[in-house]
């Protein structure tokens, strides 16, 4: 039986290590990928995205660094599957975020989306309300729940 692709964004998959809003819900997206029930799929970038905000809990204190490696170590234990950019790819998504006036990277995890014929889950409350009523493809965090 194929699993059920799901895009998580970067914000998504630190809320899994990280109490943060809608940790709960991030968690149970988690949990399902680790059951079997769904395949997390995210663009390689993403793990600078998440390196990048576990430096900045370590810089403002909230994290220690042996908390950080730990973090860490779970993140890559987790195998969520990491797609390489292409260039295919990354062309549609220049296109998108022009049209959508929104960041290439943020396009990136729409088209990915599209690619696999699934919806991409975020907690950027800014990007949704920027797609509001246009893209049906990216959903926030608290609508996740197991089909």
């Amino acid at each position: 039986m194929e699993l059920g692709k799901i895009v998580a964004d970067s914000n998504v998959i630190v809320k899994w290590f990280i109490l943060e809003d809608y940790s709960d819900q991030a968690k149970l997206l988690r949990n399902d990928h680790l059951m079997g029930y769904v395949e997390v799929v995210s663009p390689t970038y993403a793990l600078i995205e998440i390196y990048n905000t576990l430096r900045k809990y370590l810089v403002k204190g909230l994290i220690g660094e042996k908390e950080l490696y730990k973090i860490i170590d779970l993140l890559y234990d987790v195998k969520i599957s990491f797609t390489e950019i292409t260039r295919e790819l990354l062309d549609k998504a220049l296109d998108y975020s022009v049209k959508n006036s929104i960041t290439v990277y943020d396009a990136y995890y729409i088209v990915l989306a599209y690619r696999l014929n699934t919806v991409v889950y975020t907690a950027d409350e800014k990007l949704l309300r920027n797609l509001r009523g246009r893209e049906h493809r990216i959903k926030h965090i608290k609508e996740y729940y197991r089909k």
